[in-house]
């Protein structure tokens, strides 16, 4: 280290002046321990405060906290965590109950409007028996549309490709 580093280094840890702190490191012949007893001397700088160190928890009083807040940290996240999933859980139940799966005939007539909780009841307790009557229903001209609140325009979009490929298929079908 030389002398500028020295002197920059005084000035940073005891807060002299630079004049000071070279001239008192003149004094000590370039050591910076020496030059730092001086200014103490001097009255210039404070002495360190004295302090101990310790690996034990229960003296640490900075961390004694620690662990409450761990545990509030934690609740807080967890209760963030619940709300989010209640408002989801809300915001599926007011889909559910205000959108509509429509069935219709060939000539437009509705045959079956039905709230789209009660089409994932059905789903969840007999897809398999679901999934092939409304595969069934599509080659005989039922068409499948989506009504309500909700923007389900997607879906329509999906439900009327899904008529398309179904009647393809019953043309190729009526070829054979």
């Amino acid at each position: 280290m030389d002398n500028f580093e020295k002197i920059e280094k005084l000035v940073e840890k005891t807060g002299v002046s630079y004049k000071d702190a070279k001239r008192v490191l003149e004094e000590a012949n370039g050591d910076l321990l020496d030059a730092m007893i001086i200014l103490e001397q001097e009255g210039k700088a404070s002495a360190p405060k004295n302090s101990t160190y310790s690996t034990q928890y229960d003296e640490q009083t900075q961390y004694v906290s620690v662990p409450q807040q761990v545990e509030n940290a934690r609740r807080e996240n967890s209760e963030k965590t619940s709300t989010k999933f209640k408002r989801l859980l809300h915001k599926i139940a007011h889909i559910l109950k205000t959108n509509y799966m429509v069935v219709r005939r060939k000539d437009g007539e509705v045959v079956v409007n039905l709230p789209l909780w009660g089409v994932a009841l059905i789903l969840l307790f007999s897809w398999w028996i679901t999934c092939i009557v409304i595969v069934g229903s599509l080659f005989f001209g039922y068409t499948y549309t989506f009504t309500g609140e909700a923007d389900l325009e997607k879906a329509n979009e999906v439900m009327d490709k899904v008529t398309s490929v179904a009647e393809k298929a019953k043309e190729e079908f009526d070829k054979l």
